[in-house]
């Protein structure tokens, strides 16, 4: 994009809109010197909406013309402008034909400068319009917003005449503090990028919170009563008029800034009309560009859980009942074959591996940078669900939670714990019911129980061993009560926060 526009440049990309104003104004002025023999003629056009502009056409008397030498005429309804013609003292005085011929000029040329100031609004109204279309479709066409918004300052400081644009954005805390992530215009522009504007107590927080574009007077002037950040003083003591436009609803994503030096006319009000209009555009391309990133992500996600369903039901199941015919052929063979049993339990616990190794990964695709306790507890009865399923025990499964999330890096821990314990319950205790509750408060409490016919042989106890060591590792403990009618099993560790 163009760099920023020099004060009172022409802002219209349109070269027929160009001083449309200003060109009908001189025409209409020498057209009353040139009929009214006049030295000097002033139309001027009334701010109603903005500042005055006015047109002089020949050279003022030297010194100030008597009553019967000036007149001054209305042009348009409502006093939209004013027509001041003044004749050299030397010359005749203004007749009677001449008020009438004025007024007959006056009546043609107020639909003439109405006509030339609604065609440069709506030029203004095409440039601004075309500005918020770019912003979308940079946005839309997977531009870098930070870039987007960088060219859409640039843009908008040449649009509205302004001296400098910042780009704000919050830095985190909320919407209580600002970071200027952009600026445009001026040599020290790129010096304020990064520096932190607190919001409290400033017309800047009143427009970011209200999302709604307003304009300022004078930014270097406080609100009454209020007592700004130094740092915002230090910023707005270089300026004057100001336009804030918010992108995007009430506390929106990012606010521009839009300066001019101080003792520059102020922004035509007018331009809060083009302004919220080009917000509205660059808000609904953000939503956009926001919407189709969730789109992608949920389609990730899905994907993500299609492969992780897949891996379950297709792979871990059949080695997981793989696993299990194995263990039982070893455990056959230990009186008779003590050797190959041996070697059977070493392939049953390399495809125990294998399995964790699998069911992590999928722990991975379904999104384990969720710690909550509600997440937590979905994951715990997914996985008390895949592993008794179809082995005739009935389960249990009770979770209480006093915290809201868990440390991320206990997390998988506290799934593999449960995963080994539930998996101990259904290959080698021939149990029918499995209950299994967790309590985490100040640290985390499991306990497993079943009914079956106590402890495996000591080839199963390696299980236990690894879970007594991830127990230790964090300062917690692994009790086992066995009896010949089922067993409890307590793993517990401190909850460092």
């Amino acid at each position: 994009m163009p760099p920023p526009a020099p004060p009172g440049s022409p802002v219209n990309d349109d070269p027929r809109l160009d001083g449309a104003v200003d060109a009908t104004l001189e025409r209409v002025a020498s057209t009353a010197v040139r009929h009214l023999a006049a030295a000097c003629a002033v139309l001027t056009v009334h701010g109603r909406l903005g500042p005055d502009r006015s047109v002089t056409v020949g050279s003022p008397p030297a010194v100030e013309a008597a009553a019967d030498h000036t007149l001054v005429l209305p042009v348009g309804d409502g006093g939209l402008a004013t027509l001041r013609l003044e004749r050299a003292p030397d010359a005749a005085a203004f007749a009677p034909a001449d008020l009438a011929t004025a007024r007959a000029l006056s009546a043609v040329a107020g639909p003439a400068v109405e006509n030339a100031l609604l065609l440069e609004h709506a030029g203004r109204c095409r440039v601004w319009a075309l500005a918020g279309t770019a912003i979308a479709t940079a946005l839309l066409s997977g531009t870098p917003a930070d870039r987007v918004l960088r060219d859409a300052a640039a843009r908008v400081a040449e649009l509205a005449a302004a001296d400098a644009v910042g780009v704000l954005v919050p830095a985190g805390d909320g919407d209580r503090t600002l970071m200027i992530s952009a600026a445009v215009g001026g040599p020290t522009a790129a010096e304020m990028e990064g520096v932190r504007l607190p919001l409290a107590e400033t017309r800047l927080h009143e427009a970011h919170r209200s999302g709604v574009p307003q304009l300022i007077e004078d930014a270097a002037t406080p609100l009454p009563g209020t007592h700004p950040a130094e740092v915002v003083g230090e910023i707005a003591r270089n300026y004057g008029p100001a336009l804030y436009i918010p992108l995007g609803g009430p506390s929106p994503p990012a606010t521009l800034a839009v300066l001019r030096a101080g003792g520059r006319r102020p922004f035509d009000p007018r331009v809060l009309e083009l302004a919220a209009a080009f917000a509205t555009q660059a808000t609904v391309a953000m939503e956009l560009v926001s919407s189709q990133a969730r789109e992608r992500e949920l389609q990730l996600q899905a994907d993500r859980d299609r492969i992780a369903r897949d891996l379950h039901d297709h792979v871990v199941q059949r080695i997981f009942a793989t696993a299990l015919a194995l263990d039982r052929v070893g455990r056959s063979l230990e009186t008779t074959a003590p050797g190959a049993a041996a070697r059977i339990a070493e392939r049953v616990d390399e495809l125990d591996g294998t399995i964790a190794r699998i069911r992590e990964s999928i722990f991975e695709l379904h999104g384990a940078q969720d710690v909550s306790s509600a997440a937590v507890r979905r994951r715990l009865a997914e996985v008390v669900r895949s592993v008794t399923e179809g082995h005739g025990v009935r389960p249990a499964l009770r979770v209480r939670s006093e915290v809201e999330d868990l440390p991320s890096d206990l997390v998988p821990e506290l799934v593999a714990v449960v995963r080994e314990l539930v998996t101990n319950v259904v290959r080698h205790a021939a149990a029918s019911r499995l209950t299994v509750m967790v309590a985490i408060a100040g640290g985390i409490r499991v306990v497993v129980t079943d009914d079956g016919r106590g402890l495996p042989p000591v080839t199963v106890r390696s299980g236990l061993a690894n879970l007594a060591d991830r127990a230790e590792r964090r300062g917690g403990r692994l009790t086992v009560s066995a009896a010949p009618s089922g067993t409890e099993i307590e793993w517990v560790v401190p909850l460092r926060r």
